[in-house]
Order: structure tokens, then C-alpha cells, then sequence
């Protein structure tokens, strides 16, 4: 005889043979041995309906986010979002001219140890933005996510990040 525990969606989470096992637990239910086999054969693809298993078709997992994106892309990718005009935008990616919010941004990072003005260069400088680098994270936290009215998390900034890479 053949035993499954399964969660509150139905998900199997535990399976017990009677023959292998002497412990199964109350809340087990008994399953056939197709059903065993079902499971066993189809891992995440099936959950029980309270009488029978059934199919289950989990969905998609999202795609990963990139670990990169291109100068280009990264500006285009804030006008598009409303965090900086196309006119900057153009200007940025153009001669390195840094939008008034990423100057204002600038203005708020502590001046010691030249980390301002290393932040100015690779802004100004870059040919890619690596989404994982610190000053992706601090910047973001700076500029003002127009789509929430707050600064940018890491959850904006994955999707910003996302956005770019497909323009």
C-alpha cells in the first residue's frame, strides 16, 4: 500500500510505501500504485484534488534578469520609464552629458574618498551597467521611480534592467 502527505495546494510533499516504511503518519492518504507512479513519473506536475490526482501545469518561472546592459539601453530605458527626458537621454548616451536627476542623484553620495567623482565617471564614461554593481543599487535608491512616486527598489530595478536588455 502506497501513502502521500500533500500540502494545502495539494503538492505532494512527502510519499511512504508500507512495505518500506513503518511510520506513516494519520494525515497520509492512500494513493494506488499508479498514482505513485504518477507522481514519481511527473514531479511538480500533479496535485491532488482531494480524491484524485490530477494534472497540473506549475507556471513559467521569469525570465532571469540581466546582468548587464548597454549604456544605450540603460538610458533609453529610464526616459521610456519617465525618470529622465529623451533629450537627455540622447545627450547621455551621445557626449556623456549626465541628466539633471542623475546629477541630483550625485549630489546626495558622500564626497570623500573621491566615491562622488567616481561615481560621475562611470556614469559618464560607461559602455555597460552591470545590474549587481553597488552604485546600481545606490542610485537607484536616489532617483525617484515615476511609476511608484518612491525610489527605485530592487524589484524596479531587475525590471528596469529587463526592460533595457529587450530594447
Amino acid at each position: 500500500m502506497k501513502y502521500a502527505l500533500f500540502d494545502e495546494h495539494g503538492t505532494p510533499t512527502a510519499l511512504f510505501d508500507l512495505d518500506l516504511s513503518t511510520s506513516i503518519p494519520p494525515e497520509a492518504v492512500a494513493i494506488s500504485d499508479a498514482d505513485w507512479r504518477e507522481i514519481l513519473d511527473n514531479q511538480g506536475r500533479r496535485r491532488w484534488s482531494g480524491d484524485r490526482l490530477v494534472e497540473y501545469e506549475p507556471p513559467p518561472l521569469p525570465a532571469p534578469v540581466p546582468s548587464a546592459i548597454s549604456d544605450r539601453q540603460f538610458a533609453q530605458a529610464l526616459a521610456l520609464a519617465g525618470t529622465i527626458t529623451e533629450a537627455e537621454a540622447l545627450a547621455w548616451a551621445a557626449r556623456g552629458e549626465l541628466p539633471q536627476a542623475m546629477e541630483e542623484a550625485l549630489d546626495q553620495i558622500p564626497d570623500t574618498d573621491g566615491q562622488r567623482f567616481g561615481a560621475r565617471m562611470m556614469l559618464a564614461a560607461a559602455t555597460s551597467y552591470e545590474r549587481h554593481h553597488p552604485l546600481s543599487e545606490q542610485l537607484g535608491a536616489l532617483l525617484t521611480n515615476p511609476a511608484t512616486g518612491k525610489p527605485y527598489d530592487a524589484t524596479a530595478l531587475d525590471a528596469l534592467w529587463t526592460r533595457a536588455a529587450a530594447l
